[in-house]
């Protein structure tokens, strides 16, 4: 029978916390698969009232593909990044350190949730409903 004194016991201990802890520091959104048209769907499903949706030239951001919304008189942009491919996860993380995107030259505070990218939320009216459906889209 093994001898497990009491620094034997102290670092499995210590080892076991550890392990639990960075287990639970997972991030992962699993919601690239999710196409933006989806996102509109949570939207609505959350309480979010959308006049319109369009789709938006994506190329601006070098997203994958971008919609918008109407909700309460303002535009709201989504972008998809296709977290597959690199490049696509590079611009994404530096966007969400930055918390803003630049769009022809105007800055943008935007809000990254796995693959998608959402912008120009902060000043509307369904504000708090659309960042909790926001946060709740995955798959």
């Amino acid at each position: 029978m093994p001898n497990f004194n009491i620094k034997n016991r102290f670092a499995v201990l210590f080892g076991t916390i550890i392990f639990v802890m960075l287990a639970g520091c997972t991030t992962t959104v699993h919601n690239n698969s999710l196409k933006p048209r989806d996102l509109a769907t949570c939207l609505s499903a959350h309480g979010v009232k959308i006049e319109y949706i369009r789709p938006l030239e994506s190329a601006i951001l070098y997203a994958d593909a971008g919609i918008e919304f109407g909700i309460s008189d303002q535009r709201v942009a989504a972008y998809y990044f296709n977290t597959d491919m690199e490049t696509q996860r590079n611009r994404i993380k530096n966007i969400q350190k930055n918390k803003f995107v630049f769009i022809m030259g105007l800055k943008f505070p935007a809000m990254v949730h796995g693959s998608y990218v959402l912008v120009n939320v902060n000043t509307n009216p369904q504000k708090h409903k659309i960042i909790a459906a926001f946060k709740k889209f995955e798959k």
